[in-house]
């Protein structure tokens, strides 16, 4: 059987089975820091929760919550008011249940699991970077973060496919040639997410999942 009627004869099964591998890491990626981001201690909505109590503003909550959860939120933020006045034990206690109150509603509005205020944690380069973007409004470092994590991403994953090809050449053998059609398929399904993902059309940053990678392939 020639490499083309190979790679054909493989293409649905290893073509499911890169797509799901790609999906579930992108999901990782994507969803996973972005959710403990919000969750945490250290994120923007505890952050914006805590200036609300500092200036007596609930104002500068409610953006982070759905209008039908304003209600929920502005109660508690009097009830913290109240009770940070008897005292710092008193404070600290109040401003930890309405900052896990302001969290939980965010992620029902996001339709994402609520599983308890994180502690602080480093989430790596690409949120420090954005956030730095936010308060700075200069887009050209994370640009620059960017391009150069798909440039890494993109050329390692063709480097293995030059890699497959080599091996399968060298050793004339289905299991060889089936390495050369899986490396390509998950380069493929890389850049279509990469590519998805830069139009705004994969994953939302908390919620839902993004919807399947191509279904088939021209080859």
């Amino acid at each position: 059987m020639k490499p083309q009627m190979q790679k054909n004869s493989w293409m649905t099964k290893l073509g499911m089975v890169a797509v799901a591998l790609m999906i579930a890491v992108i999901g990782l990626l994507d969803a996973a820091p972005a959710q403990a981001h919000c969750d945490s201690i250290n994120g923007p909505v505890v952050e914006a929760a805590g200036m609300a109590l500092d200036e007596g503003d609930v104002t500068l909550i409610l953006p982070y919550v759905q209008p039908d959860a304003e209600a929920e939120l502005t109660a508690a933020f009097k009830h913290t008011l109240e009770v940070r006045a008897l005292g710092a034990e008193a404070q600290e206690l109040a401003d930890r249940f309405f900052f896990e109150t302001a969290v939980r509603l965010h992620r029902l509005g996001e339709e994402a699991p609520y599983t308890g205020l994180k502690e602080a944690a480093d989430h790596g380069p690409a949120l420090t970077s954005a956030e730095a973007a936010v308060e700075s409004g200069e887009l050209a470092k994370v640009s620059l973060l960017l391009t150069e994590a798909v440039r890494k991403g993109t050329a390692a994953k063709f480097s293995a496919i030059e890699t497959a090809r080599v091996h399968a050449a060298e050793e004339q053998t289905v299991a060889a040639q089936r390495e050369v059609v899986e490396a390509e398929l998950i380069f493929e399904t890389y850049v279509y997410e990469l590519y998805n993902a830069a139009l705004g059309e994969a994953m939302h940053a908390e919620g839902t999942v993004p919807d399947a990678a191509p279904s088939a392939h021209t080859h």
